[in-house]
């Protein structure tokens, strides 16, 4: 496999000038690389950041949505509005979501023990997991539900200010939560030196992209409900009413979905970017006393949180005693070089199996050369 100075594959050439959609795809490709090429490394070898962040933005959530519960539910029975009906929904969904993640961080707190040897890092992506599905289930298909019924069998709607003053303060405390979480994402992500949107699309902290997207859904089904029931003080028809329920309910189902997908993807193994891998299989074939590296696997057991194992073949001179000491000099170096990998396993084989070589036909080679893929 030829191979740049980076460790990637060279970019296949462009095609013949004749094919002119072909080309510009190559061309978008071409640029993508470049750009993602060294975002992965930046992002896994800054320091661990400590959990108590999170834990701080998920305590401002549950008190921005419980009190925008009690407000949206007493609104919403007073004027009748499928709107605010939904966006009541919407804040009992965050805040047993927010309970849910408050419960995750603390359990990923605990020590290892015998029946979890890796720790418990992996409660963060289980109740994140189960925030997601409340968010699609209890805010999202009730919403539609209760927005389609209503534009079948149209009720009386009475709009009052006091519907409209809790939708403009939930906009406020709903902004003041997801600010909170911006700072926190932006902090990180200038840590690890890349950008806000490649931290927020890679971070497997997923408890804190949750609060995120929930926050920005609700200041969008607020400004949603709002204009629904502007509309319906202007025309005085409850369609706009039942519509914007409607839309509120799609919203919080795309951001369900697509918060269950990230922890499903965490949760079912998965490991670093193949650039990261490659960068560790270099350090360890760069030591003294190593013959070959065989196979390099990683998973994440926790937000932040890497395990690694590795297969090397020591030269065939060496004494136990110097093999002991080499695998912990090796195991040192790649904790320092990667810091989320907090547990290191390097296992010695009579005969590492040489690395594959790729061709553009495999789809490992389209993860070296676009390392953050996988992690989308």
């Amino acid at each position: 496999m030829n191979e740049t100075n980076s460790g990637l594959p060279d970019v296949p050439s462009p095609p013949q000038p004749d094919s002119t959609i072909a080309f510009f795809r190559w061309l978008a490709e071409f640029r993508r690389a470049t750009k993602h090429r060294a975002a992965a490394s930046r992002r896994t070898h800054a320091a661990r950041p400590a959990g108590t962040q999170t834990l701080g933005t998920v305590v401002i959530a549950i008190s921005s949505d419980l009190a925008m519960l009690s407000a949206k539910a007493v609104a919403a029975s007073l004027t009748g509005s499928v709107a605010l009906f939904a966006e009541a929904l919407h804040s009992l969904a965050d805040t047993g979501n927010q309970f849910l993640l408050l419960k995750g961080l603390r359990r990923a707190r605990m020590r290892p023990d015998l029946r979890h040897p890796f720790g418990y890092g992996s409660e963060v992506f289980f109740w994140s997991l189960l925030a997601a599905l409340g968010i699609f289930l209890v805010g999202g298909v009730l919403s539609i539900w209760e927005g389609v019924h209503r534009l079948l069998g149209p009720a009386e709607l009475q709009v009052s200010n006091l519907g409209l003053a809790v939708l403009v303060a939930g906009c406020l405390l709903d902004g003041t939560s997801w600010m909170a979480s911006v700072r926190q994402i932006r902090r990180e992500a200038i840590e690890r030196g890349i950008s806000f949107k490649e931290y927020l699309r890679t971070t497997t902290d997923t408890a804190v992209t949750a609060i995120y997207h929930e926050d920005a859904g609700a200041l969008l089904g607020n400004m949603i409900a709002l204009t629904g029931l502007a509309i319906h003080s202007l025309i005085h028809s409850p369609v706009p009413d039942a519509i914007a329920g409607i839309l509120i309910g799609l919203l919080l189902s795309i951001v369900g979905l697509r918060l269950a997908r990230r922890n499903r993807d965490l949760l079912t193994n998965r490991s670093e970017s193949p650039l990261v891998l490659d960068q560790i299989r270099d350090l360890l074939i760069a030591g003294p006393g190593i013959a070959a590296v065989g196979k390099v696997a990683s998973i994440y057991v926790g937000p932040h949180r890497l395990l690694v194992v590795a297969e090397v073949q020591p030269e065939d001179a060496m004494t136990g005693l110097r093999l002991r000491r080499l695998l912990s000099e090796l195991r040192a170096r790649v904790v320092e070089a990667v810091p989320p990998a907090d547990n290191v396993f390097l296992m010695p084989v009579v005969a590492a199996e040489a690395h594959p070589e790729l061709t553009p036909w495999d789809k490992d080679y389209w993860l070296r050369r676009f390392p953050d893929h996988q992690q989308e």
